[in-house]
């Protein structure tokens, strides 16, 4: 995702970092790395995640899910004014409902270019991060990080992955103006980890 010189390659794979804040077990963090397919830009392209999820989760726990963002590196390509209008899709797991209004930014976080005017939201089962802002090429960024909660609706055994779905960007470059990219992961949507449910204690 940071390493090249095409615009697309450097912005729309930008390395995510997740955290997951539960109150049982936990895990240590894994790296992930998902081949990504773009609407422009070169093939074999990838995204990496850096993944913290508990191992287990008690029927009907509720547990907070934290995605922290890693720099961007250096935006770069001959004709790139700007990169804008950058979104991230992450569906819910089946197995777990979403508690309504807690997705949230984590304030402080991120970096200026792209944290002013962000948001995070549910809807259709995808919490969604929005980044509107404007970032020059020859510069980088970090998403802010997000957080939300989920409750377990699955029984014992069941498993709760945390996923990417898609990651789309706009570029704006000399004389072709606005130019729209999506990437999508292969398989799609990829898991970047995943929590097994387990019977809650008596």
């Amino acid at each position: 995702m940071r390493s090249g010189s095409n615009w697309a390659k450097k912005s729309a794979w930008t390395a995510i970092a997740a955290a997951v804040v539960w109150a049982a077990s936990a895990s240590a963090a894994t790296a992930v790395r998902a081949p990504i397919n773009c609407t422009r830009g070169p093939s074999g392209q990838h995204f990496d995640a850096l993944v913290t999820i508990p191992r287990t989760a008690a029927e009907k726990a509720t547990y907070t899910v934290r995605i922290d963002g890693v720099s961007s590196g250096i935006i770069e390509h001959t004709g790139l004014n700007y990169i804008h209008d950058m979104a991230s899709d992450y569906p819910l797991p089946a197995g777990a409902s979403y508690v309504a209004g807690s997705a949230h930014i984590v304030q402080g976080t991120g970096s200026a270019n792209v944290s002013a005017g962000a948001t995070v939201s549910q809807e259709g089962g995808v919490i969604r991060l929005v980044m509107p802002g404007h970032v020059d090429s020859g510069t980088s960024y970090t998403p802010p990080s997000i957080e939300f909660q989920l409750t377990v609706t699955g029984k014992a055994g069941d498993s709760l992955p945390i996923s990417f779905s898609e990651y789309r960007v706009t570029a704006n470059a000399v004389l072709v103006g606005n130019l729209a990219t999506k990437c999508t992961p292969s398989p799609s949507p990829y898991p970047l980890g995943a929590t097994t449910v387990v019977a809650a204690t008596p």
